[in-house]
């Protein structure tokens, strides 16, 4: 590059013509060159000053300045010696190479007149929009930070020039640039900035800062970003693309488009008025990006750069980005482990040649990624395109493998009428997007519960319920099979991911202390407040990231001690200097201990998962393990997390576009992927050694460990195929001091069940779709004798009644569910309350009084063999029988129907009553 040592004023690159207002305001400015140098250079010798009499050494103050730019000056040689590029290597944890950094990125230098206009205005306009008329130092804009801090009571930052920058990143060490160093640094750059400035034009200062400054993934320079992000030298850059890259140097990783890509697009916003003003809000769910070249339009508006129409016009347009594709293993990844490496070293740990070495098997990575692949490749006829899949390791946090969807190099658009974007967006990294995750939350609502008081042996009802709202509108959950199941505790709940209980499960445990829970075991995404999500939090009304959900999970895999992911085990620096190590400690416990163990036994129960998803499902594996799965609504995400004493793994499976699938549930879609994966760890001699790395006896612990406290005890037996289990476990805390375990039944169920002693009205069947709470109603079949009643033996009968919680002001429920009416052992459980049965009235009593003492009502004996008939009729007190064979001539319609023997009428029928003098006639078939 030419460059003069004459301070050119030109403030346009020489051969780069630009469109009328471009680069400068509308008005004039016409300083006193030599007067704005002279008090320059004062001030700035009032500051050197301040620097020289910590050391003991005063002066006049334009002297001290002129003494401490002459020591600095020799410092500008860094910019044309500048220091090359060391290549940093990526390893997974066995040294295999995941990638390469060359040249710590993608450089291209190019000259001020082949870069494009626009983006040389949006720069100066968001950097430093006074470029062309500081002399490297914007006082002004110092002293309205030094006021704004003042106020603030904080240094709030900024005011540095686009000269400033280029000092700071190119002549200052590394030491000089911490933080602590601050003031220091700032005087340096302020003298080394008026320096440059007497013996670099602007032009000249622009192309070096353009073609340094870092713009995200891996691009360094304009000319890199313009080919990275758009595949365009940076000449070609319209004004939208221009807008958004001049953004991204202030933070590259967070306004990193990639992130936030749909198809391949960045969508544009429609600008309303009032735009122009800092408080203007953008739609909700602008990313950051998109947020950043609306700054910068802003800005360039206000500088006179550009009209608003044309802003707004350029905000409006889709930008469309250039295809990432790059020979890399475990792309996701290492992308994942670069951010990283950015926010702890910045964007010069590219630079720096490295050698990363890092938590994954790259052998256990590609497994992953095949089972992934395979399963939705066996699925694509049911409209689902992704997956991914993230594995951890309990009790270090380590991830072993990160899968962020099946196929990096693959795009596959929606062919769904009404849908767009891409159903499959293989650069995108799924295990840190946020998905819905279905009931995989039900975990942590149900250990909320527990800690505010809910036990294992409390029963949650299972029937239609609406919970308030808004306005008048009524949350009402529903079942995944659209079947209601009563009382179920738990276990049954938990393992057949039954929605309504989870739901009042989360009421009973408060939505913000479960909230609270999941940031304690590692989800930290879910922070827009209870009025937000709402009761459907726990159905998956929230949404998480797979590394954020699977991290929670390795929680419970670690006996309730979070773990934050860990992707690092060491960096080395080019000398072979250790800069940072992996050392794994025991952390804290967040969670209860004996909950998460009772959690776990509960997702680890086949049984008690048998009434949905049936014995040795696909969730069943040949080693113990745990495991929870979820659908969201409209089939749009399958997920199935689970774990063993020494691997955890999650899986997601859905559409980037967020689709729904043909309805492709958590099973079919998660829950195979987990179960190949899982099998695959236990049969590979290889991934088994992996795991054992963190015990010292090299084995695995197979079994999940209960503490030796926790207490099994007997609890009452619900009727139903949901309550297959007569024993549940209690942590110390769940049990009353000084308790002693009972199981006697009645004893059990006494808050379940109420024993009435009634008489039967009516043999009719009980015909009812919901619970009898109406004494009316309930009176059609049942009453309670008193005393005194004269009343047949064989009509008094002893039921069980349910015992149902008392009203809810803020529910509405209706006590209906399959099974109502059923048996428990030799009792019969009707589907009513016993506060509905009325006592007996003597009407209600005159169908069952006997006509004369010792009247019995005559038994149904049909098709009971005749000695059987007999022996029916002689426990009652009837002796005198008389037996009626019957042939084919008489009964032909029947005879076939009963076997010989067999009794096929009776006299008096069945229900009339039985003098006890009265003979007996027992119609019996004729052999």
């Amino acid at each position: 590059m030419d460059r003069t040592r004459r301070n050119r004023r030109s403030r346009l690159p020489g051969s780069a013509p630009l469109p009328p207002g471009m680069l400068r305001r509308g008005r004039a400015i016409e300083p006193d060159i030599r007067m704005g140098r002279v008090l320059a250079r004062l001030t700035l010798a009032f500051l050197a000053l301040g620097v020289l009499v910590s050391l003991g050494v005063a002066g006049v103050a334009y002297g001290a300045y002129s003494d401490l730019a002459a020591s600095l000056k020799p410092r500008l040689a860094a910019i044309e010696n500048r220091e090359s590029f060391e290549t940093t290597r990526l390893y997974d944890r066995n040294g295999q190479l995941l990638y390469e950094f060359f040249g710590a990125g993608k450089r291209t230098r190019v000259s001020i007149d082949q870069v494009s206009t626009y983006l040389i205005s949006a720069t100066v306009a968001i950097e430093d929009r006074t470029f062309f008329e500081n002399r490297g130092v914007d006082y002004l804009g110092i002293a309205r930070t030094l006021l704004t801090s003042l106020q603030a009571g904080e240094e709030t930052g900024g005011a540095s020039t686009i000269t400033q920058q280029l000092i700071k990143n190119v002549v200052l060490s590394d030491e000089e640039r911490r933080y602590e160093n601050r003031y220091q640094r700032k005087l340096i750059e302020i003298i080394l900035a008026q320096e440059l400035s007497e013996q670099y034009s602007k032009n000249d200062i622009l192309e070096l800062y353009l073609n340094e400054i870092y713009y995200g993934n891996l691009a360094y320079g304009i000319e890199a970003a313009a080919n990275v992000y758009f595949g365009i030298p940076a000449k070609d850059l319209n004004l939208p693309q221009a807008a958004l890259l001049a953004g991204l140097p202030q933070l590259p990783n967070v306004y990193d488009p990639f992130n936030y890509l749909d198809g391949g697009v960045l969508k544009g916003v429609r600008l309303g008025d009032g735009w122009l003003s800092p408080a203007y809000r953008l739609p909700t769910g602008t990313p950051p990006p998109k947020w950043r070249q609306v700054a910068v339009l802003r800005q360039m508006v206000d500088e006179g750069i550009i009209s608003d129409p044309v802003a707004r016009r350029a905000a409006a347009v889709d930008l469309a980005f250039a295809s990432q594709d790059v020979p890399l293993n475990a792309p996701h990844f290492v992308f994942y482990v670069r951010r990283l490496l950015e926010e702890e070293y910045g964007p010069q740990f590219a630079n720096m040649g490295l050698s990363v070495y890092t938590t994954i098997d790259l052998d256990l990575q590609r497994m992953a990624q095949e089972k992934a692949a395979e399963r939705i490749q066996e699925l694509e006829a049911r409209n689902i395109h992704n997956a991914a899949v993230v594995i951890l390791q309990p009790n270090t946090g380590q991830i072993l493998a990160m899968v962020g969807s099946i196929d990096y190099n693959k795009t596959i658009p929606t062919k769904t009428p009404g849908e767009s974007g891409n159903v499959l967006d293989g650069q995108v990294n799924v295990t840190v997007r946020e998905r819905q995750p279905g009931s995989a939350l039900k975990p942590f609502t149900y250990l909320a519960a527990m800690e505010r008081g809910m036990t294992p042996e409390t029963v949650i009802w299972d029937v239609p319920t609406k919970f308030p709202l808004i306005a008048g509108e009524w949350y009402e959950p529903q079942n995944y099979n659209g079947r209601w199941n009563g009382p179920v505790r738990m276990r049954a709940a938990l393992a057949n991911s039954l929605n309504m209980p989870a739901v009042k499960a989360l009421k009973y445990a408060g939505i913000d202390e479960t909230i609270s829970l999941l940031r304690r075991a590692g989800i930290t995404t879910l922070q827009r407040g209870s009025g937000f999500y709402g009761l459907a939090l726990t159905l998956g009304g929230g949404e998480v990231t797979p590394l954020e959900l699977t991290t929670a999970y390795n929680t419970l895999a670690s006996g309730g001690r979070y773990y934050p992911p860990v992707a690092i085990l060491k960096v080395v620096d080019s000398s072979g200097r250790t800069l940072q190590e992996f050392r794994p400690t025991l952390r804290p416990q967040t969670l209860n201990p004996d909950h998460v163990a009772i959690i776990t036994d509960m997702l680890s129960d086949d049984a008690a998962r048998a009434p949905v998803w049936g014995l040795n499902s696909k969730l069943k594996l040949s080693r113990p393990a745990a495991v929870k799965t979820g659908t969201s609504n409209d089939w749009r995400d399958a997920w199935a997390v689970g774990y063993t004493p020494y691997v955890t793994v999650g899986v997601w499976t859905g559409n980037n576009n967020n689709e729904p699938t043909k309805k492709v549930e958590s099973l079919t879609g998660g829950g195979v992927i987990w179960h190949n994966i899982m099998e695959e760890l236990f049969a590979n001699p290889k991934f088994q050694r992996l795991l054992a790395e963190p015990y010292l006896d090299g084995r695995l612990p197979l079994d999940f460990t209960k503490p030796s406290w926790l207490v099994r005890k007997p609890i009452c037996p619900l009727p139903g195929p949901y309550h297959v289990s007569r024993e549940e476990l209690f942590a110390p805390d769940m049990l009353p001091a000084g308790s002693v375990p009972v199981s006697d039944t009645t004893q059990l169920c006494r808050d379940i069940f109420t024993e009435v002693q009634v008489v039967r009205l009516s043999d009719a069947p009980i015909e009812t779709t919901s619970l009898i709470t109406d004494t009316a109603v309930a009176a059609q079949w049942y009453c309670a004798p008193g005393e005194g009643q004269s009343i047949a033996s064989e009509q008094v009968t002893t039921i069980l009644t349910w015992n149902v919680p008392p009203p809810d002001p803020d529910e509405q429920i209706v006590y209906t569910w399959e099974g109502m009416q059923s048996a428990m052992g030799d009792w019969t459980v009707a589907p009513i309350v016993a506060s509905a049965i009325p006592p007996c009235t003597a009407e209600m009593l005159t169908p069952h009084t006997p006509p004369v003492p010792g009247a019995v009502r005559m038994p149904d004996l049909r098709r009971f063999g005749e000695n059987q008939a007999k022996e029916q009729l002689a426990a009652l007190g009837i002796f005198n029988v008389y037996v009626d064979y019957q042939t084919r001539d008489r009964i032909p319609d029947v005879f076939d129907d009963y076997a010989p023997y067999a009794v096929v009428s009776t006299l008096p029928a069945p229900g009339e009553w039985i003098d006890p003098n009265m003979t007996v006639v027992l119609g019996v078939r004729a052999p």
